[in-house]
């Protein structure tokens, strides 16, 4: 019997572009969405916890999710994005009722956490936050005219009131060849907005190619057919 999840996406278009990523990989493995978590064999919460609010946010939808599992609604709970991250060393301490928990270079392992929750199992999965970006293909769920492409991950700015360099780790773009790649194949799909997405976007290119290279790309977007 084919087995459901559904996913609560939160946070920033960064996040968004990991769960389109992880929605890919279930529908290729043979899972089904659904649209509420009541029912659904698991759920996914893709958190952000980079501020305070953002971190309650994520919490909360935790502990509703909870709430559904104690009540035999729903079948298990897998935790995902910056939260799980910032907090690896202890959210499955701090909230039991969460089956696997995967950091922010783990979206590729969405698959081998599914199959171990519906087998009542545990996992936990992280990966150094000096990996390359993961290049996973992808659902896109913003609408049929235009969707975001991420060009970069982490960030090197270490701002005062924000987390991300720890969570997402030091700056590392994409190559320019895999973002174009990606860019027409959006295209292809009938994507006529796109909109490039970083924690930092005027830094793409300097640590591949040592300079500044985001006019560069814009211009090369630019001249695949139908984008604007």
């Amino acid at each position: 019997m084919e087995k459901s999840f559904a996913l609560i996406s939160l946070g920033c278009p960064k996040n968004l572009v990991n769960s389109e990523q992880m929605l890919y990989l279930l529908d290729e493995a043979g899972f089904a969405l659904c649209p509420e978590p009541e029912g659904a064999d698991f759920a996914i919460v893709n958190t952000c916890g980079f501020i305070d609010s953002a971190k309650t946010e994520a919490i909360d939808s935790i502990l509703q999710l909870a709430e559904l599992k104690a009540e035999g609604k729903l079948g298990g709970i897998i935790v995902t994005g910056c939260l799980s991250e910032r907090y690896k060393d202890s959210i499955m301490e701090e909230i039991p009722e969460i089956d696997a928990v995967l950091g922010v270079g783990s979206y590729g392992d969405i698959v081998e956490a599914a199959n171990a929750v519906c087998s009542k199992q545990s996992l936990r999965r992280f990966a150094p936050d000096s990996k390359a970006v993961d290049e996973i293909p992808r659902i896109v769920s913003t609408g049929p005219s235009w969707a975001y492409l991420r060009i970069a991950e982490g960030c090197n700015n270490f701002c005062s009131f924000c987390a991300i360099p720890y969570i997402r780790g030091r700056y590392r773009s994409r190559s320019m060849e895999n973002v174009l790649a990606e860019a027409k194949e959006l295209a292809e799909h009938g994507i006529k907005e796109i909109i490039v997405i970083a924690q930092d976007i005027t830094l793409y290119g300097t640590d591949l190619y040592g300079k500044h290279c985001l006019a560069e790309l814009c211009h090369k977007i630019a001249e695949i057919p139908g984008r604007r």
